[in-house]
C-alpha cells in the first residue's frame, strides 16, 4: 500500500538490513547449519530409515497363554528371522531368503520343545494358537504381517501331519539315530549338494518312519503313489525336528539353511 511504501522509505539503511536478517533467519531454519570446523550434514536425514528400524521400534506381542514354545530361549533365532522375513522385503526375498528361515524356524522351536515333550510335534489343538504367537512374536519385530500367505505355511506345519511317528523313542527306536546324527551335525554347503551325505540320511529315516503306519501305501514299479510321497516328506520333517533337538539353535539353523540352498540351487 501507499502507507507502507512510504514507510519503508523512511525507515534506515540499519533498519532494513536487521529486516532482511531476520527474513533470512526464518528461510534457513530448517537449513542444516554448517560450522567451518565441521564437514556438512546430509539435508533430511531422516528420510532414509535405519535398516534396523523395525526392530528399534518393536511392540509387545500378544500371545495366546497356550503355547508352550519357548520364544524367549530362542530369541536371537527369532530376530534373525523378523531380519530375514523384514515386511519391506519378505514378498520379494520370499523363496531365497525368507521363507527358508521361517521354516527353519518353526523346525527348531518345535525340535527344541521335544526335549521336554518326547513328542516331535504339536497336537492340532497347540498347532494353531502357536502358529499365531510365533507370527505376533515376529511381527512384533518388523516381519511382515503376512508370513501365511507368503510362505505358505499352515498349523499342520507343527504338527506330525500324515508322519505315523512323533514321538522320540520310538523315532530313535526305528532309525539309526547315531549315524544320522552324525550324517547331519556339520556340513560342508558346497559338498553337501554334491555328495547329498546329510539328504541321503534324512531320506532313509524318513522312509523307515513313514512305514511304520498301519495302512502301508502300495507301490507300482517305479511309480509311488502321491499320498506315500506325501507321507515321506511330512516324516523328513519330523527327522529335521530331531536333529534339530541334538543340536543348538544356530547349529540346527546353519545346517536347515544349507539344505534349503542345496534344494534352490537344484531348481
Amino acid at each position: 500500500s501507499l502507507l507502507s511504501g512510504f514507510h519503508e522509505c523512511l525507515s534506515s539503511p540499519v533498519d532494513q538490513l536487521k529486516s532482511y536478517i531476520l527474513t533470512q533467519r526464518g528461510a534457513d531454519a530448517f537449513l542444516p547449519e554448517i560450522t567451518p570446523s565441521a564437514a556438512p550434514q546430509p539435508f533430511l536425514p531422516l528420510l532414509a530409515p535405519s535398516p534396523l528400524s523395525p526392530f528399534t521400534n518393536s511392540t509387545i506381542p500378544k500371545l495366546s497363554g497356550l503355547c508352550m514354545l519357548n520364544f524367549t530361549a530362542s530369541q536371537s533365532l527369532m530376530t534373525m528371522t523378523s531380519t530375514d522375513c523384514w515386511a519391506a522385503f519378505a514378498p520379494l526375498l520370499a523363496n531365497v531368503i525368507c521363507c527358508p528361515q521361517l521354516h527353519a524356524t518353526l523346525v527348531i522351536l518345535v525340535g527344541q520343545l521335544s526335549k521336554e515333550t518326547g513328542v516331535l510335534a504339536l497336537n492340532r489343538t497347540l498347532a494353531k494358537p502357536c502358529l499365531s504367537d510365533i507370527e505376533q512374536v515376529l511381527e512384533g519385530q518388523g516381519a511382515s504381517d503376512d508370513l501365511k500367505q507368503v510362505c505358505l505355511i499352515h498349523p499342520s506345519n507343527l504338527t506330525e501331519a500324515s508322519c505315523p511317528v512323533k514321538d522320540v523313542d520310538e523315532f530313535e527306536n526305528t532309525v539309526n539315530s547315531s549315524e544320522l546324527l552324525a550324517s547331519c551335525e556339520k556340513i560342508d554347503p558346497v559338498k553337501e549338494c554334491c555328495d547329498q551325505v546329510c539328504q541321503g540320511a534324512i531320506s532313509d529315516a524318513a522312509t523307515r518312519i513313514a512305514l511304520k503306519s498301519s495302512d502301508p501305501l502300495s507301490m507300482d514299479g517305479t511309480h509311488v503313489l502321491p499320498e506315500y510321497s506325501t507321507r515321506v516328506n511330512d516324516c523328513k520333517t519330523v527327522v529335521l525336528r530331531w536333529l534339530a533337538s541334538k543340536l543348538n539353535p544356530y547349529r540346527a539353523k546353519e545346517v536347515l539353511r544349507g539344505l534349503t540352498n542345496c534344494n534352490v540351487n537344484k531348481g
